[in-house]
């Protein structure tokens, strides 16, 4: 046999083992996107039915939500509010940018009666250190890559990010946005109400 014949079965080897690793990674990842309990669960599945056009979906806003600080939103406190759910991560570029949006819109006078949640799809640790080094005036919750999901029944099949949803005083889905909000935007959004 050739040298250059061993050199082809060894990297048809490596190559193959590469493969095989990456699958069994793939496979951890996707694991790591299931709902890390039934409670979750049971929030993305009443998030079902609101795929196609926000006017025609009615999607229960998911709660109780653990916030990043400790807290937990309920949905007593969420009852009769407008809504904003952002879903961001601390490694997409546009949800960083618009995050300083988000939070002067959520201080702002059109925000006051407001609720604006931010839900990030990354592992505590990433978040934690991102918003201590980004503080923001508004509640964030942690969802993990589950949180696609959810992105997903909202409307938004690609779960591209960021992604903003809107909700009425009454809980109704009423539109949403894939790709970053501007404090104008989410004041319009507001007042449509």
């Amino acid at each position: 046999m050739s040298d250059m014949n061993r050199r082809g079965i060894g990297l048809g080897i490596a190559l193959g083992l590469a493969g095989l690793g990456a699958g069994a990674w793939l496979r951890a990842r996707n694991a790591g996107m299931a709902p890390a309990s039934a409670a979750e669960g049971a929030r993305a599945a009443a998030l079902a039915g609101s795929s196609a056009a926000p006017a025609a979906a009615n999607a229960a806003i998911p709660a109780p939500l653990r916030l990043l600080d400790g807290r937990t939103l309920s949905a007593a406190d969420i009852a009769g509010r407008a809504v904003i759910l952002n879903f961001w991560a601390p490694w997409c570029p546009p949800c960083v940018r618009e995050m300083p949006d988000i939070d002067r819109f959520a201080r702002s006078a059109a925000g006051k009666n407001t609720l604006v949640v931010g839900l990030a799809i990354d592992d505590k640790a990433a978040v934690e250190k991102f918003v201590t080094a980004h503080p923001v005036g508004f509640p964030i919750a942690v969802l993990g890559y589950a949180g696609l999901s959810w992105v997903r029944r909202l409307g938004n099949d690609g779960g591209a990010l960021p992604f903003s949803a809107f909700f009425d005083r009454s809980g109704k889905y009423v539109q949403h946005k894939v790709g970053p909000t501007t404090t104008p935007e989410l004041s319009d959004w507001a007042a449509s109400i």
